[in-house]
């Protein structure tokens, strides 16, 4: 039987993202892989994994630190902020990794789910009519698209009804999220909890630990987060 497999945010977690494979059981060349977006930054590998995504044509979609990537590179490097010059010294080849990651789309409409890196716009239909800054970020639902991360909003989930399952990534500090219509797949992996993804054919979810902790949460701000299914 061929496969499908969605693979949450990896954050340049190479180790990670071959050892789910392998638990996995994939058959190049038989086996379909798709990946949410987030492949790199913060990590330790981002290098690692594009060659890694190219070498068995794994499918990805754009996450907001891809996007943030591309936007790093248009920047004159005297112009950038030490946040950019921190990104650029972890992915270590920004110019070359921005040249793979800028070919990614925002979406992919599969057989068995919508990809989308964060989510998708309530209330619309049209995926091309949704704004692009949104599928990137979304995280809860203000009604209009101004305030997508307030935590006393209901999540865009909530507040979106699609005519098949939706997979995203994007929200680590929600943990991994599996009800009906929706995967969330981003659980933590680079803050060193787990990478997950998930089997449409077998409805399985496949989990891997993280190795270490390769980026660290403000626990200030995120509590809650040691407690975070994963």
């Amino acid at each position: 039987m061929n496969r499908t497999l969605f693979i949450g945010d990896v954050h340049g977690c190479l180790n990670e993202l071959q050892e789910i494979l392998n638990l996995f059981g994939y058959v190049p060349h038989k086996d379909t892989i798709y990946q949410t977006g987030d492949a790199v930054n913060k990590g330790p590998d981002s290098v690692g994994v594009i060659q890694f995504i190219l070498k068995n044509d794994i499918h990805c979609v754009r996450g907001n630190h891809e996007a943030r990537l591309l936007r790093l590179v248009d920047t004159p490097k005297e112009n950038w902020t030490d946040k950019e010059k921190k990104m650029a010294a972890i992915i270590q080849e920004p110019e070359w990794v921005a040249s793979i990651v800028s070919q990614w789309p925002l979406w992919i409409d599969t057989p068995q789910a919508l990809l989308v890196h964060a989510g998708i716009e309530p209330g619309k239909i049209n995926l091309s009519a949704m704004d692009p800054n949104l599928i990137l970020t979304i995280r809860t639902w203000d009604g209009c698209g101004k305030d997508l991360d307030n935590k006393n909003n209901p999540a865009w989930y909530d507040c979106v009804q699609w005519h098949k399952a939706i997979v995203f990534g994007h929200w680590a500090m929600k943990g991994l999220l599996n009800i009906p219509g929706f995967k969330g797949l981003d659980s933590g992996c680079v803050y060193g909890k787990s990478l997950s993804a998930w089997c449409p054919e077998e409805d399985r979810l496949y989990s891997v630990p993280a190795k270490e902790v390769y980026s660290e949460v403000n626990k200030k701000k995120h509590p809650y987060f040691a407690t975070l299914k994963t």
